[in-house]
Formats: C-alpha cells, structure tokens, sequence
C-alpha cells in the first residue's frame, strides 16, 4: 500500500507510524511484537540431546553405586532366622560396614572386621543367591555345636529360656533370640575357622541351611550388616511399632522385645 502523500510504498516503521495515524486497532501491538521477536538461531535449535543423557545417566549410576557401596533393603524370604527376621520383614542394611566394596563385583577397596553376633547379608558361596544369617564365629576361633549348644573356643554359650518361653543365647558382645523349638537342628565337630572367613548360623537353627551345609563364608562374599528390620508386618505390633526394629543395642546386652514377638 503507498503513502496517501508521497505515493511510495512505506517502509515498515513508516508503515507501523501510518497505521497507527490511521487508528486500525490491534495492528500496532502485532506488528510491535513481530519486531521484538528474535532471529532464527538454527544452533540453538540443534543443541545435541547428549548432554541431557549424559546428565540421566550420571544419575543413574549415583543411585546404583550408592545402593551397592552404601546402603540399601531388602526384604526376608524364609523362616531360617525365626524369631528375630519374619518372612517379609524389611531390612536396612549398612553397605559400608564391612568396607567399600567396587560395586557389583567382590573386589574390597578397604575392610573393617565384623563383629560377632552381626546379622549379615551376603552372597551364597553355593549359587550366589542372596542371603541372610548371624555370624557367630570369626577367623581364629574354635567352633563346634554339641547337642544343640553352642561351643566358642571350648566354652558354652549359655542359653536360657524367658517367663514368656523366649529362648536367649547370651552370645558375647550380642545378646539375641533363638527359636524355642528343642531341636536346634544338626550337631557340628569344632572347626577351626582361617583367616578371612565365617562360620553363619540361622537363629531357627532347626530349620536352616547355613555353615552346617555349605561350610564357611569367604570375606569377598559378605555384603553389609544388618542395621534394622525397617518394616515388619508381624502380628502382635501396631501403628508405629511395626517400623524400624533395631537388632542389636550398642552395648550388645538387650535385646529389642518387639524382635521376640
């Protein structure tokens, strides 16, 4: 369209200032807009996506490693540590507690002993399956299991049984419950245990597949010890008493009455 004046076609500020003196409503505002609107920025557009996935995975691999050098859950799948773990019970399990473990794999960067009494997690020696036992004795010691009692260095652990029919066995430094059933499975001749590994025992003794069956745990097997049961569907709890059981005082002399029930 010309200029009404000059008769040239107007340039586009001319234009605006035209349109504008010529009162059409709304035309102004777009062409203002149009204006302000940036130039094409055909980079911008084609930024690699590899950034983004790069930052997806750094992440992921932080909640892997983190989940297999730190901490992590799992849940219990059998009877064979009655009363103390139920079946379902959800654990909490301290992934450093043995040491910095490079993740998926066996290999120690560093190591701290266990303690005895500890509930540990680890890989089976026999087909790798995860599992879940105490560890009752440690490298150097003597252990054998005679007429059900357990024998440390040719001394007893006591046992006893609770006005509740709760049997304890005062295992040194870890105090904990046993299943009262009288028959505490297989008997075992006093093994001495070499260095860098374990002798595990079920607290159902009567009912469990442990070092009795397959023998001694390597150290490159264990995988953390036990903090708590986190969640515990158990009958005889309610409410809040069904979240966060702790196994062991840290004194080593009691024993968490919600665990026996």
């Amino acid at each position: 369209m010309a200029c009404p004046v000059c008769h040239r076609p107007p340039g586009r500020a001319a234009f605006a200032g035209w349109v504008q003196w010529a009162g059409l409503p709304g035309v102004e505002g777009r062409l203002t807009q149009e204006a302000a609107l940036p130039a094409h920025n055909p980079t911008r557009q084609n930024r690699p996506k590899w950034k983004k996935h790069l930052l997806e995975l750094a992440a992921l691999g932080v909640l892997l490693v983190g989940r297999a050098s730190f901490a992590d859950h799992y849940h219990v799948p059998s009877g064979s540590m009655e009363p103390t773990l139920r079946v379902k019970d959800q654990l909490a399990v301290d992934k450093r507690a043995y040491g910095l473990r490079v993740p998926l794999t066996h290999l120690w960067l560093t190591e701290s002993e266990p303690r005895r009494g500890d509930v540990v997690v680890f890989d089976s020696p026999i087909d790798g399956k995860v599992m879940v036992k105490r560890l009752v004795g440690l490298p150097g010691d003597r252990i054998a299991l005679e007429g059900g009692a357990l024998r440390i260095n040719g001394q007893p652990v006591a046992q006893g049984l609770t006005e509740d029919g709760i049997r304890l066995e005062w295992l040194p430094g870890a105090l904990h419950p046993l299943d009262p059933e009288p028959d505490q499975g297989p008997d075992m001749d006093e093994v001495e245990i070499p260095p860098r590994h374990y002798l595990m025992l079920g607290d159902h003794r009567g009912n469990s597949a442990d070092s009795r069956v397959w023998g001694l745990l390597p150290r490159e097997n264990l995988l953390g010890r036990v903090v708590a049961v986190l969640y515990s569907p158990r009958e005889g709890l309610s409410g809040g008493e069904h979240w966060w059981l702790p196994l062991r005082t840290d004194e080593g002399n009691g024993v968490d009455p919600r665990l026996t029930r």
